[in-house]
């Protein structure tokens, strides 16, 4: 496959590069996002 050429789904919509749709994409990025926030808290009620 050549630089230029992108998958696409049947509706003519592009793949996201990891992940196999956008749907699962956007859920590892909030759930990375719950987790630092978890991590901050944490670390925040250790060291105060």
């Amino acid at each position: 496959m050549k630089e230029t050429e992108h998958k696409t789904a049947a509706d003519g919509e592009e793949q996201p590069p990891i992940g196999g749709s956008w749907r699962v994409l956007y859920a590892v990025v909030i759930g990375n996002l719950a987790l630092l926030i978890l991590l901050f808290y944490a670390f925040t009620r250790a060291f105060s």
